[in-house]
């Protein structure tokens, strides 16, 4: 029963999901709540860690393809859009997009699709931990700011929403053993609403932005975001998959194309580039419409009766 009501919430999630970027969007004001924000992701990572069965043996050579695609991809990105004479803000917005970790759901959604959970929660915890390790030095050269400024800065809030979670669950799991990933299993429908709360402070937090920067940001910008962020989910999700091909292209198509888009626009919007935040906030649409058409289909083909001969 439990397994059915987590499929039942996945198939939703992108109705919940305009619904709360909708409530979002209406109430500016509720970009006040912000500082929930590190600590939503605290509770969703520590849940996420306290019931993952982590080993070194379980890091492929895949694993190491796909966090180096994940660190060189917005560099790129943002190299090439300079280069043409881009204007740098959507340098900016490709690059935080581009660079955000695998999301916390990631393995979940892998197992739906019947890949490997062990593999996909393998490359997420990669991810979150080496990608957060890489931010703090690439985010002043992006953000042209002093790194003496930034850097103390940028690691406080990266210990507080990767490591903290870590050490949290790694001790829970030292003292309770299998209690502690039992409850971790338990607690994991819990943090939906920790998400859907997420996505409302998002949405608020971009639409003050864009109400207090009409000026700056003009209606097109907001659709060059739009176009970047289609391109990179459809780009990072057939990347992932190529890469992963042929033993683990769920896996790795999920692991370099569904973001932890939370964490990199509470980072855009901490280091006061707001702009530069409206492309994770806006990649939150793309990819969850990607994998909610990716576990229709697989449904549906599992529900075709097979032929026998």
């Amino acid at each position: 029963m439990g397994a059915f009501w987590q499929k039942l919430r996945s198939s939703n999630r992108a109705v919940m999901l305009v619904v709360c970027f909708a409530a979002g969007w209406l109430c500016p004001g509720l970009a006040a709540l912000k500082w929930l924000m590190p600590w939503c992701l605290v509770y969703m990572l520590t849940v996420v860690f306290l019931r993952m069965d982590y080993t070194p043996r379980a890091v492929r050579p895949q694993h190491w393809a796909i966090l180096a695609a994940n660190i060189a991809l917005p560099f790129a990105l943002w190299a090439a859009m300079n280069a043409l004479g881009v204007p740098e803000r959507f340098g900016q917005v490709a690059f935080f997009t581009a660079i955000t970790p695998t999301a916390t759901s990631a393995p979940v959604i892998v197992n739906f699709l019947g890949g490997s959970i062990t593999f996909a929660s393998a490359g997420f915890l990669l991810s979150a931990l080496l990608v957060s390790a890489v931010l703090p030095l690439a985010v002043p050269l992006v953000l042209h700011c002093p790194a003496w400024q930034v850097v103390p800065f940028l690691i406080q809030r990266v210990c507080l929403v990767s490591l903290l979670p870590l050490g949290v669950a790694m001790g829970l799991r030292r003292l309770f053993g299998e209690r502690a990933r039992q409850v971790g299993a338990r607690l994991t429908a819990s943090t939906l609403y920790a998400w859907m709360l997420l996505v409302v402070i998002i949405a608020a937090s971009a639409s003050d932005t864009l109400a207090r920067h009409a000026a700056e940001f003009p209606r097109s910008d907001i659709l060059w975001v739009l176009l970047i962020d289609l391109f990179l989910c459809v780009f990072q999700f057939a990347l992932g998959a190529a890469m992963g091909s042929p033993r683990h292209i769920r896996e790795c198509s999920q692991l370099l194309g569904q973001k932890n888009t939370s964490y990199t626009t509470y980072l855009a919007f901490a280091c006061d580039a707001p702009f530069a935040a409206l492309g994770p906030a806006f990649y939150v649409f793309f990819h969850n419409a990607w994998n909610g058409l990716q576990l229709m289909l697989h449904d549906r083909a599992a529900a075709k009766p097979r032929r026998t001969l």
